[in-house]
């Protein structure tokens, strides 16, 4: 038993990888056939200086059939390096898992994907049951996909049985104010994802840039874009962005080996309570 407890604990180390900042796109806009006009050519151009990960929207989900539109801008995003994952939403956990479902059965059949995007997720104990679900039966559709969920505010720790990155910041004010809860912090930055909008300037963008580094966030992406749909264009200053979230550096390998270190004792104690988010579904 302890043998396998050693060997767990070793495993949790090697795999704590570094994780400098990447940029987690809603990209509700339309693949335009004008090479001028389309900004998923834009995110494809900067596919090659930073990760990015792109929301697809076709239909407030994947449509009810395959868009040539979207199949030539996901494939030509992600052969330069980009990822994709499909919009779905939750209402909250009232929507019926069925439908859910139905439509990540669709992204898959219809496009090359790498995930899946669930917005308006729920952050009260009493719904956590529905996505864990939800996790369970997406995983079953494919292992490799990797699933946000999108509260968009402070959510429970046990939500991490249910994501594999939740978004626990999206809001057009706040963000210097916002403090992430303490949890946070016992998990690598690849866990957590921000969403700003209604940043104005280039200035602020960079501030908020190197707030999200500090906060312990593997997700970022601002924009200048507003309500009622903030997400439906790239920032002005998109390139200045790019370099921005480019540049963040990685945690040095001394203060990895320290963050494994303590977080492989702070897994161990939830492991000898039973309480270890990872073990939940087992």
């Amino acid at each position: 038993m302890k043998k396998l407890a050693f060997s767990f604990l070793v495993g949790l180390l090697l795999s704590f990888n570094a994780h400098a900042v990447n940029i987690l796109l809603p990209a509700y806009f339309y693949p335009s056939s004008d090479p001028n006009q389309s900004f998923w050519d834009e995110m494809t151009v900067s596919a090659g200086q930073v990760g990015i990960t792109a929301i697809m929207n076709p239909n407030s989900g994947p449509g009810s059939s395959v868009n040539s539109d979207y199949t030539t801008a996901v494939n030509a995003f992600r052969a330069a390096g980009g990822k994709v994952v499909g919009y779905a939403h939750t209402s909250y956990g009232a929507r019926s898992q069925a439908e859910v479902l139905s439509e990540v059965a669709s992204y898959a059949s219809f496009y090359n994907i790498d995930g899946i995007f669930l917005d308006e997720m729920s952050n009260k104990s009493g719904d956590l049951a529905y996505y864990q679900s939800l996790y369970s039966n997406i995983k079953s559709t494919n292992p490799g996909y990797r699933i946000f969920g999108n509260p968009g505010t402070n959510t429970l720790e046990s939500y991490l049985t249910a994501a594999d990155v939740l978004v626990t910041f999206e809001n057009q004010t706040g963000y210097n104010s916002y403090t992430p809860d303490i949890w946070t912090n016992n998990y690598t930055a690849d866990h957590f994802a921000h969403l700003l909008y209604k940043v104005t300037d280039e200035a602020a963008m960079l501030a908020n840039v190197a707030l999200a580094a500090d906060r312990n966030v593997g997700y970022l992406y601002i924009t200048n874009d507003t309500q009622p749909n903030p997400w439906d264009t790239l920032p002005h200053y998109w390139n200045a962005e790019v370099s921005a979230v480019s540049a963040v550096p990685e945690p040095s390998s001394g203060l990895l080996i320290l963050a494994g270190l303590g977080l492989i004792g702070f897994r161990f104690l939830k492991i000898q309570r039973g309480q270890d988010p990872r073990l939940a579904h087992k």
